[in-house]
């Protein structure tokens, strides 16, 4: 009976424990290349599936963020628009004051008067800046501010728009008709004390508007902090499931290497055995 490589036990199990090698050295070398463990389903399916379903929460995330960086900016924008408006405010008030002093002629008072609509005007040209990409939640018919905040479904933040033009609900200065004037002809008599006080609570509702988009504008800075940390913590997270570590790796790499060139050593003294035995029938 003759001797062959597939015949012989010894042999076939050298051939399987270097095939297994030459598999697993394989392996191997694709976790050092990609840095992954787990780079498919194949390498584990449930993991593999959970990396991905943090990796959408992520991509949540991001969009979120790039979602309340925008409206940020647009916050940003109205608010030192409207604190410059309060600002501006405060000197009205005091030309507005002075005005009322009845011991002023007519053209004392509209001299004051005039400074105050100036300053009016100049409220008008705030309002009419304060857009940021196109968006001004401070002009007249502006539509709320939709933001989204979170990777799910629903999570969203409305920051209300702010009319500031005059005569749009919250401002209220012109004391007849609306801003912007050219001169002090639409008023036609002295500032009295009941101008101050529709005056005063303008001022009061431009302050609570302020007090709003401030607000606002903290809790987006909050929220996207905390969206960054659990991107983070996500990410760190996906990298404990499906990283590899190279350094491990690449030490089993070099065992391997040493296993396979044993295995390939007796496989040759596996195929050397028949030889010699038939030698001695020469």
């Amino acid at each position: 009976m003759g001797f062959s490589v597939h015949s012989m036990a010894d042999t076939n199990a050298a051939l399987q424990h270097l095939d297994r090698l030459t598999r697993d050295t394989l392996e191997v070398q694709t976790r050092i290349a990609t840095g992954l463990k787990v780079g498919s389903a194949k390498d584990n399916g449930t993991i593999w599936a959970l990396a991905q379903g943090m990796r959408a929460s992520n991509g949540g995330r991001e969009t979120a963020m790039r979602s309340i960086d925008a409206a940020t900016g647009v916050v940003e924008v109205a608010l030192a628009a409207a604190d410059g408006i309060s600002n501006i405010m405060i000197e009205m008030k005091s030309k507005l004051v002075a005005a009322t002093d009845t011991s002023l002629d007519e053209a004392s008072w509209r001299n004051l008067m005039g400074e105050y609509v100036a300053l009016g005007n100049e409220m008008t040209r705030l309002v009419e800046a304060a857009s940021f990409n196109g968006i001004n939640i401070l002009e007249a018919g502006a539509d709320d501010l939709s933001v989204v905040t979170g990777p799910s479904p629903g999570d969203t933040m409305t920051i209300a728009a702010e009319d500031m033009s005059d005569g749009g609900g919250i401002v209220d200065v012109a004391l007849t008709g609306t801003l912007p004037y050219p001169d002090t002809t639409h008023i036609l008599t002295q500032p009295d004390q009941t101008m101050i006080d529709t005056f005063d609570t303008s001022m009061t509702d431009v302050n609570a508007a302020v007090s709003r988009l401030g607000t606002s504008l903290r809790t987006l800075e909050v929220q996207k902090v905390l969206l960054q940390k659990q991107a983070d913590v996500t990410e760190a997270s996906i990298g404990h499931l499906v990283d590899a570590d190279r350094g491990e790796e690449s030490a089993k790499l070099n065992a391997m290497m040493v296993r396979q060139q044993l295995g390939v050593q007796a496989l040759g003294i596996a195929n050397e055995a028949p030889r010699m035995i038939l030698g001695f029938f020469r």
